[in-house]
């Protein structure tokens, strides 16, 4: 018995990702953006999404200049994940902008002292911070 041949011809592979950027943004493609398109491209949208956190369908609508969400939480995980961006962590010293943003999110766990002294670190007025500080001077 044979194997089953997959006849479908319209695969995801066949987005062109930066094509679909410039259309969007035309001659001032920002650099981030074109970045994101051209890595898309190099591997695939899944792999772009899964490297920077997000969804397939979030780094597609960001080519296409359509997504609704935080742009700017967006283009730091860009250029931490694929341009090298770093940032001073006050727990962690230098780290990638897009490991900052990951730290943020974590949950508190009181049974390590790395994660307890980035909680407070990153809820108490760390300048790269995105998560509102009690006293709401970040954001």
């Amino acid at each position: 018995m044979s194997a089953a041949v997959n006849l479908n011809t319209s695969s995801r592979k066949d987005v062109d990702f930066l094509a679909n950027a410039r259309e969007a943004f035309g001659a001032v493609l920002p650099d981030w953006i074109e970045t994101l398109a051209t890595m898309a491209n190099r591997t695939s949208a899944t792999a772009v999404a899964k490297r920077i956190d997000y969804s397939t369908a979030v780094v597609s609508s960001v080519c296409r200049g359509s997504y609704k969400g935080d742009w700017g939480k967006v283009e730091a995980k860009v250029r931490g994940a694929f341009m090298g961006e770093l940032v001073e962590c006050p727990v962690l010293g230098e780290i990638g902008r897009d490991r900052c943003l990951a730290e943020q999110k974590k949950r508190h766990i009181g049974t390590s002292a790395t994660r307890t002294a980035l909680f407070h670190a990153c809820r108490g007025g760390c300048a790269h911070s995105r998560i509102k500080s009690e006293g709401g001077a970040n954001g």
